[in-house]
């Protein structure tokens, strides 16, 4: 890359830092005290290095830069690269991003302390205090206040802001079962029988798994296990589940591109949405 001065920010910022997002993000978020760089430039960066992913880089055309407003920056050093610290990045990504990936990097920095609510961390409030519009402040917040540790990958957080976009019941995340032979497992979300959910005929939980291909394939999270015996015990774990009487609702990448057809499958396993939705950005 080149640049080397450069001070990263916003989603940028929070990737290069290790915070999951919802892909790569689509600009590189660069910090300018000039009020006249402001706004997206074609890309000023290039790609160096025999490594694979940067061929994978050159194939491609590069992002474009994004210049965000830092009156006084003050850069941190992380793995080389400069970046403003965590917490203002986080308040602009809320501020500017997509609700599904402003959610997706809510929850990630929220995991990095779980036992702090984002909301009462004095960098995040005052970086979200300083922010120039009320507007601004208030969906920074809103969005803070919906972050849950409990989401543990970018495709359990988009599977919930879907859900609460669509107006449906917030679940509850990392459920534990267990059965005669002993612990079952947890399971990504579980919606306890309610007024906003049809009733089972044994009124017991209703169960949702998002299927990432890393939970099968992704030797960090498989321990190095073969895929084969990876998806043999995840059905039996479903096995049990079913027999206990949950149904199990399963979802991969695929449906989440397609929202209509994600809200589908929530309201044919018996999910029924309010009037409007919880929550639209």
């Amino acid at each position: 890359w080149a640049n080397s001065g450069a001070v990263f920010c916003a989603g940028t910022a929070l990737f290069l830092r290790g915070v999951p997002v919802v892909k790569v993000p689509p600009t590189i978020d660069i910090a300018t005290s000039s009020t006249t760089r402001l706004g997206i430039r074609p890309s000023s960066f290039a790609v160096r290095g025999p490594a694979e992913p940067s061929a994978h880089a050159l194939a491609s055309a590069p992002p474009p830069v994004r210049h965000h407003f830092h009156p006084a920056p003050a850069p941190q050093r992380t793995a080389g690269y400069l970046t403003v610290p965590v917490a203002e990045a986080l308040v602009e990504t809320l501020v500017h991003a997509k609700f599904a990936r402003a959610l997706t990097v809510a929850d990630g920095v929220l995991r990095l302390d779980a036992g702090v609510p984002l909301l009462d961390r004095a960098p995040i409030l005052e970086a979200a205090g300083a922010l120039r519009y009320g507007t601004h402040r208030r969906r920074c917040e809103a969005i803070a206040r919906l972050a849950r540790a409990g989401a543990e990958s970018p495709g359990e957080s988009v599977s919930r802001a879907l859900m609460l976009r669509f107006g449906f019941p917030e679940p509850v995340l990392q459920r534990e079962y267990v059965d005669a032979q002993g612990l079952i497992g947890r399971t990504d979300f579980t919606w306890p029988p309610g007024p906003l959910a049809i009733p089972t005929p044994s009124e017991k939980e209703r169960v949702g798994e998002f299927d990432g291909w890393g939970k099968y394939f992704d030797s960090e999270l498989t321990g190095g296990e073969d895929p084969v015996a990876v998806i043999k015990r995840e059905k039996k774990r479903e096995n049990r589940l079913l027999m206990l009487g949950h149904p199990v609702l399963r979802w991969k990448w695929a449906e989440l591109e397609q929202p209509a057809r994600f809200r589908s499958m929530l309201v044919s396993a018996g999910l029924q949405a309010s009037r409007g939705a919880a929550f639209v950005m």
